[in-house]
């Protein structure tokens, strides 16, 4: 549990550091992949939070919610000023994934816990990427 929670912070801050902290050829594709991926997760922990069996991962869940939805907040707000639009549903992919997490009729834990290594996974990726060649010094 604890690499997990370690995760947490270490996406929002890469998150918090604006549009060149994440991959992407654009700033617009950069934008639509981390608003998408952060809606993700607190849907997800939303799920994880009502229906896990253990206390941590309902715990985790609720921490998620919180940094990420202010990390949310934060890219919508950076977004505006650079004039760019925000997404505010998600792809078919991650739509299938909360499906399949709402629809776990065992323990929601271990697919949870799995959805979100990915997610944070993909994240730091997005983020390294585009602060690295990204087209939007913001």
């Amino acid at each position: 549990m604890s690499m997990r929670i370690f995760l947490i912070p270490s996406a929002t801050a890469a998150l918090m550091l604006g549009l060149p902290a994440f991959a992407a050829d654009d700033a617009q594709t950069f934008v639509n992949k981390a608003a998408i991926g952060g809606m993700f997760e607190v849907n997800s922990s939303k799920i994880a939070q009502d229906n896990a069996k253990d206390q941590q991962i309902k715990d985790f869940a609720k921490r998620m919610i919180t940094d990420h939805g202010a990390a949310n907040a934060k890219l919508q707000k950076i977004a505006g000023e650079q004039k760019l639009q925000v997404p505010t549903q998600s792809d078919a992919a991650h739509k299938s994934d909360l499906e399949r997490l709402q629809s776990t009729t065992a323990s929601l834990d271990q697919p949870y816990v799995e959805m979100q290594r990915k997610a944070h996974a993909d994240a730091v990726g997005l983020f390294q990427a585009y602060a690295k060649d990204g087209d939007n010094p913001a």
